[in-house]
């Protein structure tokens, strides 16, 4: 069950997504209709059969829209032009919404009751119906567009920006990785611009694996990305090693893709530290959320060693002494270094997978 859960958490959070924004649409149109307004229907359902609507429609319509969403996003998303995309996603509602009226004809026939004799066709070409329409295209692109902004903003985000909880800084527990390309300077010239940012492109939307261990994307910079996991009580302090082992996995397996496409195959290095940070909405022109302190700064450090040592992934002896080594991986210790911009020495290991 859980690897089910670990192999689909992307397509279940985006119905998930469209569940939950249907729910609450669907209870405002159930309001709309009952309070004080007059609607020519052919069928009028009572108190709990609005309730029955709510429910079934909820998750019909949350399962078909978040499953095709998630399918648009995963399969054409950037391999076709945004208005081709767009027409494409509006032929999709349109094939639901028609699952959705044949539904709707046979709850309201069955369960509710006509008013008097509907045919189908007069069902779905009754004035309610159409409104009904147009509000399922509202409805999903607001949906849309509050996914896309909390996908800008970092997962979550949206909310916490919604509630203030970043409008003064507060100190939070975190685990940083910083993820850099290695040889990023020689790829860039046997590349070119256009290439190069072609070949960032593809690295990390490769890099999607990594959401299915509870990681957070903080930012992206050039040729780095920076994940991040907030500390909890009950943490596996060892997903944020199978975050990255699961990138190389991944671009291990698109080796070919990468040759045929740009004659390299990337390879990535990883820092990895924990502790606190100050956490603060930063900015005026454009607002983001910032982590301010020493462990991002140590972090960065330890991710700028691994070529010293010709590690992949180096983390600190404060992460390393929350992860139970066992025979899944092994740590060698590198040395006690004093890193750029640090008064204390710290000591790194090299982390690899047995």
């Amino acid at each position: 069950m859980s690897n089910f859960l670990d192999r689909n958490r992307a397509r279940l959070l985006t119905i998930r997504d469209y569940t939950v924004g249907w729910f609450f649409a669907l209870i405002f149109w159930v309001i709309i209709r009952n309070v004080g307004v007059t609607v020519n229907a052919p069928a009028t359902p009572e108190f709990l059969d609005n309730i029955r609507l709510i429910i079934l429609f909820t998750l019909i319509g949350g399962f078909l829209f978040g499953h095709t969403s998630y399918k648009l996003d995963k399969y054409l998303y950037r391999r076709v032009p945004l208005w081709k995309l767009t027409l494409i996603g509006l032929a999709t509602v349109v094939v639901i919404m028609m699952i959705l009226y044949v539904v709707a004809y046979q709850f309201f026939k069955n369960v509710v009751g006509f008013d008097q004799e509907v045919t189908f066709l007069q069902f779905i070409s009754n004035p309610n119906a159409i409104i009904t329409f147009f509000y399922a295209l509202i409805v999903n692109i607001g949906i849309d567009l509050f996914r896309q902004v909390n996908l800008l903003l970092g997962k979550g985000n949206l909310v916490r920006f919604l509630k203030g909880d970043f409008y003064s800084p507060r100190v939070e527990n975190r685990v940083f990785m910083f993820i850099d390309l290695k040889n990023s300077t020689s790829i860039a010239e046997q590349l070119g611009h256009i290439r190069y940012s072609q070949f960032l492109q593809d690295c990390f939307y490769d890099l999607h694996v990594v959401e299915r261990f509870g990681t957070e994307v903080y930012q992206y910079v050039g040729d780095e990305v920076v994940l991040s996991w907030p500390v909890k009580s009950n943490m596996d302090y060892t997903n944020c090693l199978h975050a990255f082992w699961a990138f190389e996995d991944k671009l291990r397996l698109r080796e070919d893709a990468y040759m045929k496409k740009f004659g390299m195959v990337p390879t990535f290095k990883a820092g990895l530290h924990l502790g606190e940070v100050t956490a603060a909405e930063v900015g005026e022109i454009k607002r983001e959320i910032a982590y301010h302190g020493d462990t991002m700064n140590v972090a960065a450090r330890i991710q700028e060693k691994c070529n010293d040592f010709e590690s992949s992934l180096l983390v600190s002896e404060h992460f390393l002494n929350k992860v139970h080594v066992n025979g899944y991986f092994s740590a060698d210790l590198k040395g006690e270094e004093l890193l750029r911009g640090k008064a204390k020495t710290v000591q790194i290991y090299s982390l690899k997978r047995n």
